[in-house]
């Protein structure tokens, strides 16, 4: 049985992935979030006309890398200081920080992280940011099961499992058992992003 196989390859000044399976009966380019450019083939397609069709797709492709680098420079690492935006639903809200015992509310455009009195000041930053991304993750888990059973009823679906992973370079996932898995960090969004990737799934 043939395996699937992976080599890298260039074409039109392109550098990519090409990943051969016998599974596959047409050619797809996937675009990373880290800039990789994989080109998944059939395992007996000639390179030749795999490299035609990376040929014609080259300034798509080249739009989509330079898509990718604009977006990474205008995006800036959380510092977890007051005042920070953070996202909800595609709505901002605005971090405010105040002391007493470990917890994260949102309300009235306030993001409110209550850490110890006793946080050194070198453990802050970490453990607001902890405190965030368990926050985040329980609303994912929440709103993204409730959404998912109601868009499954109008479109006559039944996902097996609907949960929450920390995907790097993907939103979804659906697996062939009948199992959903949602980035949390789709929660960020806003709601018609987030219904357009859970019926996507679907």
């Amino acid at each position: 049985m043939l395996a699937t196989l992976q080599t890298e390859a260039a074409c039109d000044g392109i550098s990519y992935n090409l990943i051969r399976s016998p599974k596959r009966k047409t050619v797809s380019i996937i675009i990373r979030a880290n800039s990789d450019v994989d080109v998944l083939a059939p395992s007996r397609m000639p390179t030749s006309i795999i490299e035609q069709f990376v040929s014609s797709k080259a300034a798509w492709i080249k739009r989509k890398l330079h898509y990718n680098n604009e977006i990474k420079a205008s995006v800036q690492p959380k510092s977890f200081t007051k005042g920070e935006s953070f996202l909800l639903l595609g709505e901002p809200l605005n971090l405010a920080i105040a002391t007493g015992k470990r917890a994260v509310e949102a309300g009235d455009g306030q993001l409110l992280v209550t850490i110890p009195a006793s946080t050194k000041i070198e453990n802050k930053t970490d453990l607001i940011r902890r405190l965030i991304e368990k926050w985040y993750r329980a609303q994912a888990e929440v709103h993204l099961q409730q959404r998912t059973e109601q868009l499954a009823t109008l479109i006559d679906k039944r996902p097996k499992l609907v949960a929450v992973k920390g995907y790097k370079s993907r939103w979804g996932s659906c697996h062939i058992d009948g199992r959903i898995y949602f980035n949390w960090r789709l929660i960020m969004a806003p709601t018609w992003v987030i219904d357009y990737v859970i019926v996507h799934e679907l």
